[in-house]
């Protein structure tokens, strides 16, 4: 068995010895451990991107994570985290021996690296193995919605909610049309402005405000991993649009945006419809619409008028030096009006909260 390998995006993109044994070992996986994507993710990222990789013969598991390096006490450490918006590890044929001995190698990367903590949102379409590392703490989160597109489209119609198929066909008959585009930096620039208008309206956090190189950098992405997904009015007036991200059979519905002036045409519900069978006539499996924040319930069963299906969505935390880790949190929770601006007490590591604001 080789050494484990960690590898920068930098020096994967730039040297090409590297990134053709990376690509090779990243062909299977899905879309958000896509080695194009996570050079395009890595523009949004607070931290630098990596991804370790161990090999066995013909064996092999890649691991992209983002690290987020900070000081404290005139020392230099870390956390890390998966890129947006989901990952984990990714074994060849979810080989189980190997996966045990990649996290012993890796988590002991992480203490030689002064890494304190690694939060993972894992891909809900991954096989999980709970009892590969005695340090972690799986956690489900929600159950993300997915719509099974092996069945037919007339099962795909029916298995919507009542109000779901009426909606459609009430944005039918309003005249919406729906177009799916090939990612250009026109469309994508269409689409940017209408999401920043959305996320505006709903006083998102900063992080969901991609920047402007990278919706740059999207809409030079290989046009078989997105589509741009715009619905416009009778009058030629952009009421919906969506990204969708797709890679091996599984397409993720990315990002979306609304223009609330128009929400009475229904056309986000006639726009998944059609991404729905259009997606099955490309061939995938699955349409994965995702869940929401447990304050956007109002999303979330919207998502859920489209299909019964559900995949669980865990998050893992690791905590690899409980001393500074418990030091740094204390500051903040000795600091009463820092601490309760952290609405969610369970967010993990907590010290980030003071990172972020020093």
């Amino acid at each position: 068995m080789e050494e484990l390998k960690v590898y920068s995006i930098v020096e994967i993109v730039n040297t090409d010895s590297i990134r053709k044994k990376i690509i090779a070992y990243l062909d299977e996986v899905g879309i958000y451990l896509d080695l194009e994507y996570l050079a395009i993710n890595d523009i949004h990222e607070s931290g630098e991107t990596y991804v370790a990789l161990l090999v066995d013969g013909n064996r092999w598991i890649s691991y992209p994570f983002i690290k987020r390096s900070f000081q404290y006490k005139g020392k230099t450490y870390a956390d890390i985290t998966t890129p947006y918006e989901y990952g984990g590890e990714c074994a060849y044929h979810n080989d189980k021996e190997l996966l045990y001995s990649f996290r012993q190698r890796f988590n002991q990367y992480c203490i030689e690296q002064n890494i304190l903590t690694e939060f993972q949102r894992i891909d809900p379409f991954s096989i999980l193995h709970f009892d590969d590392d005695d340090n972690a703490e799986y956690l489900k989160v929600k159950e993300n919605v997915v719509i099974d597109l092996e069945q037919s489209e007339d099962n795909i119609f029916s298995n919507y909610h009542k109000n779901n198929r009426r909606d459609i066909r009430l944005a039918k008959r309003n005249l919406v049309k729906v177009k799916r585009n090939a990612p250009s930096k026109s469309v994508v620039n269409e689409f940017k402005e209408l999401y920043y208008s959305t996320m505006d309206a709903k006083n998102t956090t900063d992080y969901y405000y991609f920047n402007e190189d990278y919706f740059k950098a999207l809409s030079a992405i290989s046009e078989d991993k997105m589509d741009v997904y715009t619905a416009h009015t009778e009058e030629g007036v952009l009421a919906s649009a969506a990204l969708v991200l797709k890679k091996n059979r599984i397409a993720h519905y990315h990002l979306s945006g609304t223009n609330r002036s128009y929400t009475k045409l229904c056309a986000t519900n006639l726009m998944l419809h059609e991404m729905a069978i259009h997606l099955k006539k490309e061939g995938y499996s699955y349409f994965h619409l995702g869940g929401a924040a447990s304050s956007q319930e109002g999303l979330y069963r919207f998502k859920s008028k489209f299909s019964n299906d559900r995949k669980d969505y865990y998050v893992c935390k690791r905590i690899f030096d409980t001393k500074v880790y418990d030091e740094l949190n204390q500051q903040i929770i000795k600091d009463k009006e820092l601490y309760n601006q952290t609405i969610d007490k369970g967010f993990f590591p907590l010290y980030r909260k003071l990172i972020e604001i020093t």
